[in-house]
Parts: structure tokens; C-alpha cells; sequence
């Protein structure tokens, strides 16, 4: 009888065992959100580049007014705002097209929402303001704040066959971008431009854009300066176009001769064609002076092949 005793405590304590360890094998499988993951700093997001914009004409262009292009469409002004002390208190519905924003204040972007009554700023020299003693890097409070961000944009007919981007000039700290309810990507480097190629989740007349953004992400751990810590939409966001076939960045090295009389002037350009075709198409370039004078011009043509080929 003993032994039966044993026998039947000794099964127990195993399937006991079999059944934690079961448990925390499903646990640790589950994957972190992107602002508590450190091995996540963007998702979907375009590769940085040179700033510049795409203009309709030569004479726009030389402007250096994105102002002056038809294929810009700046987004700052009054949004729809809903703020959450703790992530935790979001509603589950808070991203979607048809959440009632009814309740929801008002904000201007850019601006940090603890200046417009959202929160509460921090100063500090070099601690973290969410680990001011003993911080244990990546780990992030649980009572982090949230702000979601949301407006109505309306494409122009005249870009529905261009490739169509948002550009967050800056935002923090760790931005989730959504467009029609459908996630678009993900980003946390807060003080560099973000750029989401965003056709595929348009519809035709009005789209809604919302932003939810983390107060804190595994970013915030690279952010510890002194200065006033605060959150949110920082600088401009806007939305711009570019046809199917276009100039994706460039680089320009200029340096002086040995006789410090002549510059020389090198040009990188990268090209891309997002079309289903291949396409032969000619770069041209004019360097201008100050006053418009040109200095020297340039012609190549090159073949592209179709994206993801």
C-alpha cells in the first residue's frame, strides 16, 4: 500500500511537471509586441533616403518647396486623439475604421500631446524616465502610455497609378501605422523620417489613417539624452506620389580639385520600376548654380526589370 502511495505521488508530481513545463513552453512561444521586442525596430518600413521630392515640372522642382508639387499632400492640422495612461486600457475596437471617435479630443499635429493636456512631461540628465534606479535594459514598464491618432485622406484620382507613401517626418517613440483598419507597418527610430508604401491597403474616395503610438519602446532605450522627455507627432506627416518608374535616391559627392579652383562632381542615382514590365528609361540631370545658370548636364538610359524579378 505504501508503495502504491508512492508509485501514484511520484505519477502526479510528474504529470505536474509535464503539464508547467507545458505551460510555459505555450508561453514562450508567443511572440512579443513590436515595441517590447528588441530584435524589432521597424516592419514594412521603406529603406531610408535622401530627402527630396517628386515634382510635376523642372520649374517646381528648383523651387525646393514640396509646397509646389501636385504630388503632395500634407496631413498637419487638428486629429482625432484618444489617450490611454496604460496600453492595457485601449479598447480592442481602437484601430478599426468604425470606432466611435465621438468621445475622442482634439489634437494638433505636429505637437507632443503632454503639451496639449495628455500625460505628464519628464526632465531628466542621463537616467531613463521609465527606470530612474536600477534600469535592466530591454525590460519597459507595463503602465506605458498610448496615444492613438486618427483622420480622414482622400487620395487625388491623378495618383491612383503612382505609388502612393506616407512619411512620418517623426514621431515617438514606437508608432503602429494602420490604414483602413489593416496594419501597415511598424517603426521605433522616433527621431529619423519613417516612409510606408501604402498602396495596397487604399480603397477608392475616403481612407482612414490612424497611428497608435507606445509612450515608451525597446527604441526608448537609445533615446537617454538631456533634454525634456515627451511623446507623439513630433514633425510634419504628409503623403506623396511617385510614378510606377522613379528616382528612389541619390547621392552626390562634390570636393575640390588639387588646385582648389575646379570641383568635381560625382552622381549616384537608384532607379526602381515597380511595374509587371521591364522598362528602358533615360535619367537626365543639369547641375545649376545659385542663380540658375547651368553648369553641366548629363543623359543616361537604363534597362529595368520588373520588381521582384
Amino acid at each position: 500500500m505504501i508503495f502504491s502511495m508512492n508509485k501514484l505521488y511520484t505519477s502526479l508530481l510528474s504529470i505536474g511537471l509535464f503539464l508547467q513545463a507545458g505551460q510555459l513552453t505555450a508561453q514562450e512561444t508567443v511572440p512579443l509586441p513590436y515595441w517590447k521586442d528588441v530584435n524589432i525596430v521597424e516592419v514594412n518600413k521603406q529603406p531610408p533616403r535622401t530627402s527630396f521630392m517628386s515634382y510635376h515640372t523642372p520649374e517646381a522642382a528648383v523651387t525646393h518647396n514640396y509646397e509646389n508639387s501636385k504630388h503632395y499632400y500634407l496631413l498637419n492640422g487638428t486629429w482625432k486623439f484618444y489617450f490611454v495612461d496604460r496600453y492595457k486600457d485601449l479598447p480592442t475596437d481602437i484601430t478599426s475604421p468604425t470606432a466611435d471617435t465621438s468621445i475622442w479630443t482634439d489634437i494638433q499635429v505636429p505637437g507632443n500631446w503632454e503639451l496639449q493636456r495628455h500625460g505628464e512631461a519628464f526632465y531628466v540628465n542621463q537616467p531613463f524616465e521609465f527606470a530612474t534606479w536600477n534600469p535592466v535594459a530591454p525590460l519597459l514598464p507595463e503602465e506605458n502610455p498610448v496615444g492613438v491618432y486618427r483622420r480622414d485622406i482622400e487620395i487625388p484620382a491623378d495618383w491612383l497609378n503612382r505609388d502612393i507613401f506616407l512619411h512620418l517626418a517623426g514621431a515617438k517613440s514606437g508608432v503602429y501605422v494602420y490604414i483602413n483598419g489593416k496594419e501597415v507597418g511598424y517603426s521605433e527610430d522616433s527621431k529619423d523620417p519613417a516612409e510606408f508604401l501604402i498602396n495596397p491597403y487604399l480603397q477608392a474616395g475616403t481612407n482612414v489613417l490612424t497611428l497608435k503610438i507606445f509612450r515608451w519602446s525597446t527604441g526608448s532605450w537609445l533615446e537617454c539624452q538631456d533634454f525634456l522627455r515627451m511623446s507623439g507627432i513630433e514633425r510634419d506627416v504628409f503623403i506623396w506620389s511617385q510614378p510606377k518608374t522613379a528616382i528612389k535616391d541619390f547621392r552626390i559627392v562634390s570636393t575640390l580639385g588639387d588646385t582648389y579652383q575646379d570641383g568635381i562632381f560625382k552622381l549616384g542615382v537608384d532607379i526602381a520600376n515597380s511595374q509587371p514590365s521591364a522598362k528602358d528609361v533615360k535619367v537626365n540631370y543639369q547641375l545649376l548654380t545659385a542663380k540658375g545658370t547651368i553648369v553641366t548636364t548629363g543623359s543616361y538610359t537604363v534597362r529595368l526589370e520588373p520588381f521582384g524579378s
